[in-house]
């Protein structure tokens, strides 16, 4: 089975309903324990946490309660309960505490406490039966010498992503295909559901030039089911992901892989489709796709994760060949698999090289990144792809955009968002790696220090006054200067944009609320598009406009620049006609105020005409609602917000 990457959100402070003291101590602590036998390690916590509020000093509770905070990688939480059992007189009842303290030690890169906590298990632990946790201790003890040795890659720059695609969820999954981002995030609420506290569900996202990610659309994510992981066939007519439900009363998943077929305008061409039943194995979890083009095989291949039961051990990565009439039987890949998990594979097909997460091998802690080259059928030279790519935390779901220059990868390594300061690793978040040449040094040399993602470049901005035209600028509903039959204003345009791009979130709200949550998401990323790719243009260009005015002017040009003006129906004609000439009015407000002043001489001796054309209502497209109460479509709708407007609509040399 396959967990995702679990939110601690409550903590002690905050878990104090007020019928706790109704209940009896040894009732929550059952609750717990149950909830730990279903793997539900979130409403665990949440019951230890309770009880811990009535007998605080209980080291049995810390105990489990230090177990679930190291589960959700709360390590500052887990840490402050594990030393509180080992300062108390009952430490020797708790066997496995060094090795928890090795796990909290080394996922924090503390490798020398890491070793002596390992080393202190390992003389004292007493093997009965079952010593998983001794080989477990060996393995990860051997892996600390090595990390604290490993050698740094140089001249590798990470960036995180800001908030237009991370969030204090998880992100993870990162595809680039073109200029066109797709991730998933773990951050929806599954609004039907009725465990108690509800659980997250993930969806799939895309976000295009590093704008901010939207959900994709017309009935991709299913409204209460787990959606996440894009891949691409390679002729682009085809997408695999992953569907995934939660266990009963558990917060575990268990995923299978689906796919869907494209038309040619880039629609979804009917249902999901399952793969067949020797791909999704009943009773086990198949995840995480990834195609490419296998040389040898001289074929398409699928490559995926699954705990069959078959497999090497844990989660492991495995290959089908895509056929005209389907799927071939999977096979194990020869070579990355190991006893302990091994997950989010991606194959570079230029290179034939296979990238993967794994936790065996010599690592430097959670989740590493390596690298295989394929050499017939096996995949050798296994290699990890040290740090700052990896970190003693998780990082996965690599992916090469560029195997020399560019590349994502998912991790919850120190800045990356989180919810809460007590649980600062709690969640993945994509990050882009730049390989520098020879030439170029990093930005910045602590990996650790989140620095904003380079924009991609802009389009050709105009260089002539003509190319701007038309020349859009866009207004709140009733301004400036609501409520008034006024036909100038004192405000200069830019003083009407800035507070109305500031409610670009209550505009996405208002307008996408009241929609399903397909044709929500798609009306989020139009609204925010509008803002974006209209609004904020209009304010830019405005300015760029200005300047080679002025230039112009300077060179002795006599110009002449003709507004018009446009206002959505919801009031009648007359009131219309003197909004649209306040807009003009601001905007010739603009020229008036820009630099001081520096256009009024030209104004002043006549070199610089703005002319007016004003036409209110009547000049509104056809079906925008001038509905009062309809206040979503004749306010909030982008139809209505693409009528409030000034265009500078024609510039004349006199």
């Amino acid at each position: 089975m396959l967990n995702y990457t679990k939110i601690l959100v409550v903590f002690v402070s905050l878990l104090v309903p007020a019928s706790l003291f109704s209940q009896t101590l040894k009732a929550l602590e059952k609750k717990g324990d149950e909830a730990v036998a279903n793997k539900d390690y979130y409403t665990a916590m949440i019951h230890f946490a309770e009880a811990l509020t009535i007998e605080p000093q209980s080291m049995r509770l810390n105990y489990k309660y230090g177990e679930m905070a190291l589960q959700f990688k709360a390590f500052d939480e887990a840490l402050d309960r594990f030393e509180k059992v080992l300062d108390s007189n009952e430490a020797a009842d708790f066997p496995l505490i060094q090795f928890h303290l090795g796990q909290l030690y080394r996922s924090q890169g503390q490798y020398n406490k890491a070793i002596d906590a390992y080393e202190t298990f390992l003389s004292e632990y007493q093997v009965s039966g079952d010593d998983s946790f001794k080989a477990q201790a060996i393995h990860a003890r051997d892996a600390c010498k090595w990390a604290r040795e490993s050698p740094t890659r140089e001249r590798v720059e990470v960036i995180h992503f800001d908030k237009e695609i991370n969030t204090p969820y998880s992100e993870f999954a990162p595809v680039l295909v073109g200029d066109t981002l797709y991730y998933s995030s773990y951050r929806y609420e599954m609004k039907s559901d009725k465990h108690d506290p509800k659980r997250k569900i993930a969806k799939v996202l895309l976000s295009v030039d590093g704008k901010k990610g939207m959900p994709l659309r017309r009935g991709f994510n299913p409204v209460d089911q787990n959606t996440a992981h894009t891949a691409f066939s390679l002729d682009g007519k085809r997408v695999y992901f992953t569907l995934c439900d939660y266990l009963e009363g558990s917060s575990e998943i268990q995923c299978k892989l689906f796919y869907r077929e494209l038309d040619s305008k880039g629609s979804w061409k009917g249902s999901p489709k399952s793969m067949p039943a020797h791909i999704n194995r009943p009773g086990f979890t198949t995840t995480q796709p990834n195609v490419g083009y296998d040389s040898t095989l001289q074929a398409e291949v699928l490559f995926f994760v699954s705990d069959h039961v078959n497999g090497v051990g844990g989660l492991d990565i495995w290959y089908a060949v895509v056929e005209e009439s389907g799927f071939s039987k999977p096979e194990l890949l020869d070579g990355p698999n190991t006893e302990y998990n091994e997950i989010s594979p991606y194959f570079h097909t230029p290179t034939q090289t296979l990238y993967f997460s794994s936790e065996g091998y010599e690592n430097l802690g959670g989740y590493d990144i390596f690298m295989a080259r394929k050499d017939s059928m096996q995949y050798v030279d296994i290699e990890n792809m040290l740090a700052p790519i990896n970190t003693s935390y998780n990082d996965v779901y690599y992916m090469p955009a560029d195997p020399d220059r560019l590349a994502y990868l998912a991790s919850n390594r120190p800045g990356s968002f989180y919810l809460d300061r007590r649980n600062k690793a709690c969640c993945n978040d994509i990050y882009e790696i730049h390989f520098l040449p020879a030439d170029e040094t990093p930005l910045v040399s602590n990996p650790e220090i989140p620095i904003p993602i380079t924009p991609p470049d802009l389009p050709k901005e105009p260089t002539t006054l003509e190319d701007f035209l038309p020349l859009a600028l866009y207004f709140d509903n009733d301004e400036p200067d609501k409520r008034t039959r006024k036909t100038t204003t004192k405000r200069a345009y830019q003083e009407t944009f800035e507070p109305y791009y500031e409610r670009k979130d209550e505009y996405i709200s208002e307008y996408s609320l009241p929609l399903d949550p397909d044709d929500q998401a798609e009306a989020e990323l139009n609204m925010d598009l509008f803002f974006e790719e209209d609004i904020q243009k209009g304010s830019r260009h405005l300015g760029l406009f200005s300047e080679i005015l002025l230039a112009r002017l300077e060179e002795g040009e006599e110009i002449e620049i003709f507004l018009k003006g446009f206002t959505s129906p919801r009031a009648e004609t007359k009131y219309n006609e003197a909004l649209g000439k306040r807009r003009i009015s601001s905007v010739r407000n603009h020229f008036q105020t820009w630099r001081d002043g520096i256009f009024q001489p030209y104004l002043d001796s006549g070199n610089l005409i703005i002319s007016e054309r004003s036409f209110g209502e009547a000049t509104a497209a056809a079906g925008v609602s001038d509905s009062l109460e309809d206040l979503r479509n004749s306010v909030y709708s982008i139809d209505a917000a693409r009528e409030r407007r000034v265009e500078i609509v024609e510039v004349k040399r006199q």
